[in-house]
């Protein structure tokens, strides 16, 4: 038994140093996103803008302790936010794990079933965080994290909320 251990040791170690490294590749990070860009959201073509009181419908959903939710929270809450208050788009941030929108000051004890329903229905699996704009544009994760680029996120998430301002019919 001893020596089929061994065995398999040496041919794992002589894979493992033979294995060689192109030094011509190189990894392909997509560049930011310039204004009027959308690059990271899948767009439903023939979806209907989903609307409350005439104005796009965006939201966020995340937990509480997934690092990918945390590290894209404050910069969508404040886009977000900046459209609510001008009364332009209805922002949700729910917190799914808490059952809470982060967007309010009230704490909630439940995530409404529609809002679940919107969840589930652009993201079977419900991973985290997934963004829902409108019901027509939507993401699973962060476009941009792993080039630590917030504002490449903030121009994409402004692009998105300004076209479905202008196909609602709104301001």
């Amino acid at each position: 038994m001893k020596q089929l251990l061994f065995l398999f040791f040496l041919i794992f170690l002589a894979a493992c140093s033979s294995a060689t490294v192109d030094k011509g590749s190189s990894v392909s990070i997509q560049p930011s996103v310039q204004p009027g860009e959308i690059k990271t959201f899948i767009e439903k073509p023939d979806a209907t803008v989903c609307t409350q009181d005439s104005k796009p419908i965006i939201r966020l959903f995340s937990t509480s302790w997934c690092p990918h939710c945390q590290w894209i929270k404050n910069r969508f809450n404040l886009v977000v936010s900046e459209y609510a208050e001008q009364g332009k788009i209805v922002a949700h941030h729910w917190v799914v794990d808490k059952n809470d929108d982060d967007l309010t000051s009230i704490k909630e004890s439940y995530v409404p079933a529609d809002e679940l329903a919107v969840f589930k229905a652009f993201n079977p699996r419900q991973s985290i965080p997934t963004f829902v704009f409108g019901c027509k544009y939507h993401r699973i994760g962060n476009g941009y994290e792993s080039q630590n680029d917030l504002n490449a996120e903030e121009t994409e998430f402004r692009t998105i909320i300004e076209k479905l301002i202008e196909e609602a019919g709104g301001a």
